[in-house]
């Protein structure tokens, strides 16, 4: 049956026209790169993969449809809709062809700059990253207590974007980027303002460690995300995300509480009208290239009932990559589509490759030229102001809280390693609960 459906789809002769495309592509590289900037490059890959992309949903989408029109008994009732577990050999065949082009269109990344003065400039953006992330997590740790004000601000008639935390969530994921050197540049972010207080799911394609945040720090709506379980195990950091932005971690590992980490995140739409954030692709692509999306986003999306707000980030992955240590700076991109109402005719499969192809459409169109590249200088002197802001108060901050707890002990009679003992102790505790409650 298979065989059969890659023929009617002529499968062959498109994927070979691609593949000619790509050959072409690459033999001329020499040239390319001569006239073409890096984000130009770059997007003459993604229009070329999207191309291989749209036979593979071609092919996805057809074999859905003979699996969910078959008769009940039917062997075919039982296949897999996913192509890469077939056991027929065309298809495997087909597969390893789709793997072969993806691999080949794999995105390039912005080269290091290996001067003394671009290492010491890395180290200080690093160390500042690093203090923001660690110290300025600490010091909100003590602010958690805000969030229990927004049932009564609620009340009083204090919308979802405009609480206590919501601000200081949105200003931690700009101020993260814009420390690392960062400059997000947005498209479409009317298309989130027409929610009008609404919810929705924001799904965001995911290559590098900027895109949560890029998201967050750009989004005009606040929203609460979901993700892995190793980072609200990072002691303080994790809960803050956890206790003091209501952000739900997820075990990968384990289905069920996975599962159960979807409905949770689904709670804050229902309860609480809020937005929340979740990535269709599950992990970051290694390549840079939309990967498949996992059905988990859309069992979250048909729980809260909200629609879909496809964002694209573009330029992450080529300045920070999975392989990188830390990203460089540079200008982003993220594009966000109008919303994406459920088909409540098809399926979930088949709503989910219906996204897929709006994604893969979107992210191939035109960008600036200049993403991935260095940023102008308003945003270089906001992002120098900003590093010398954070070594001038964090420390400070950080010591005096620490200073008040020592003082505040020394009234029970605590020594400062007493005080150190207690902070162990309690931090232990929290992790424990963090832990077990994952």
């Amino acid at each position: 049956m298979e065989a059969t459906l890659l023929r009617e789809l002529n499968v062959d002769a498109r994927l070979a026209a691609v593949e000619a495309k790509v050959a072409a592509f690459l033999a001329d590289q020499e040239a390319i790169v001569a006239s073409t900037t890096l984000a130009q490059r770059n997007q003459m890959r993604r229009a070329l993969h999207a191309e291989s992309e749209y036979i593979h949903l071609d092919v996805e989408e057809a074999l859905l449809h003979e699996i969910e029109t078959a008769a009940a008994d039917s062997p075919t009732k039982a296949m897999s809709d996913d192509i890469a577990q077939s056991k027929d050999e065309a298809m495997i065949a087909v597969v390893a062809r789709f793997h072969a082009l993806r691999k080949q269109l794999t995105l390039e990344i912005q080269p290091e700059d290996k001067s003394t003065f671009e290492k010491v400039y890395m180290g200080v953006r690093l160390a500042s990253f690093a203090m923001l992330f660690f110290g300025g997590f600490a010091i909100f740790f003590f602010l958690i207590p805000l969030r229990w004000t927004h049932i009564t601000l609620r009340k009083m008639g204090v919308k979802n974007n405009y609480l206590p935390v919501d601000f200081i969530q949105w200003w931690f994921g700009w101020a993260l980027c814009a420390v690392g050197g960062i400059h997000i540049v947005t498209e479409g972010t009317d298309n989130v303002r027409a929610l009008n207080g609404g919810s929705t799911v924001m799904m965001f394609s995911h290559g590098s460690n900027l895109d949560g945040l890029m998201i967050q720090g750009s989004s005009p709506v606040v929203l609460k995300f979901i993700g892995k379980k190793s980072l609200f195990l990072i002691p303080i950091v994790g809960w803050v995300f956890r206790w003091g932005f209501g952000n739900i971690p997820i075990d990968r590992s384990n289905i069920e509480r996975a599962k159960t980490s979807l409905k949770h995140l689904a709670r804050a739409v229902v309860d609480y009208g809020r937005s929340v954030a979740i990535s269709p692709e599950g992990t970051r692509s290694k390549s840079g290239l939309l990967q498949d999306f996992k059905k988990g986003p859309f069992y979250l999306q048909s729980d809260a009932g909200a629609p879909i707000t496809p964002a694209i980030v573009i330029g992450a992955y080529e300045l920070w990559p999975p392989a990188r240590i830390f990203t460089l700076p540079g200008k982003c991109l993220v594009r966000y589509l109008p919303q994406y109402h459920v088909d409540p005719a098809k399926s979930r499969n088949a709503n989910r490759l219906a996204l897929r192809r709006i994604y893969l459409e979107a992210g191939a169109a035109p960008v600036p030229n200049d993403l991935s590249s260095h940023s102008d200088v308003p945003n270089l002197l906001l992002h120098l102001w900003l590093v010398a802001s954070i070594w001038a108060f964090i420390p400070s901050t950080v010591w005096s809280i620490f200073t008040w707890i020592a003082y505040f002990n020394s009234f029970f009679g605590l020594s400062t390693f007493g005080t150190l003992k207690l902070l162990t102790t309690v931090i232990a505790i929290l992790e424990g609960v963090m832990f077990y409650s994952c």
